[in-house]
């Protein structure tokens, strides 16, 4: 890992378990093992790497997203492939998930931002369109729609394994079946 992505994973951690103003340069440096002014020589400002750090997340999706498809599978195995390689990677990498939520939630999110096109949305238009163009998907649905209902399963489902887990062992739920309970409504109707 070098400097800039050791600066880039400590802000994930900091800013996990402080928030984005909880999360001063100096602090930044001391977590990433470097001085000050070498995240001075990677990015101009507070602002200007958390919104690298967007970016940088966002790239990360789209590689684990990318790594686990296989198109040579039928629709249904990639997308039980993809929602629980989402789920596991959201999970383990906890950081991320609460990075992206404070991050659509802030004055980092601008109207701008919001209608640019972005890499993840991106990946999971063309994956869902590819299922519409298979004939596994339903045709009536739009590849955009499929991406924010299937997506929004995924995070809900890792939320609450992170934050309910003992009741959910307690009463034996698997939020696995979710995923089987989004492919029946997004499957193509016979």
């Amino acid at each position: 890992m070098d400097k800039r992505e050791n600066i880039l994973e400590a802000t994930l951690e900091l800013i996990r378990d402080h928030g984005f103003h909880g999360c001063p340069m100096s602090l930044v440096a001391k977590n990433s093992n470097v001085a000050a002014g070498t995240i001075y020589h990677h990015f101009k400002n507070k602002d200007d790497l958390i919104m690298e750090l967007y970016h940088y997340v966002v790239g990360k999706l789209v590689c684990v997203a990318e790594e686990a498809d296989d198109a040579g599978l039928d629709f249904k195995t990639r997308f039980m492939q993809f929602w629980h390689t989402m789920k596991r990677f959201y999970i383990k990498e906890s950081s991320i998930q609460r990075f992206l939520e404070q991050f659509y939630n802030s004055p980092y999110f601008t109207d701008q931002m919001q209608v640019k096109d972005n890499l993840w949305y991106s990946w999971m238009r063309k994956f869902f369109d590819s299922g519409i163009s298979s004939g596994a998907l339903r045709t009536s649905a739009r590849p955009e729609i499929l991406a924010i209902m299937v997506h929004g399963s995924i995070v809900s489902s890792v939320k609450v394994e992170l934050h309910h887990n003992k009741k959910m062992n307690l009463d034996d739920i698997n939020l696995g079946e979710i995923a089987e309970i989004v492919w029946d409504g997004i499957k193509r109707q016979l």
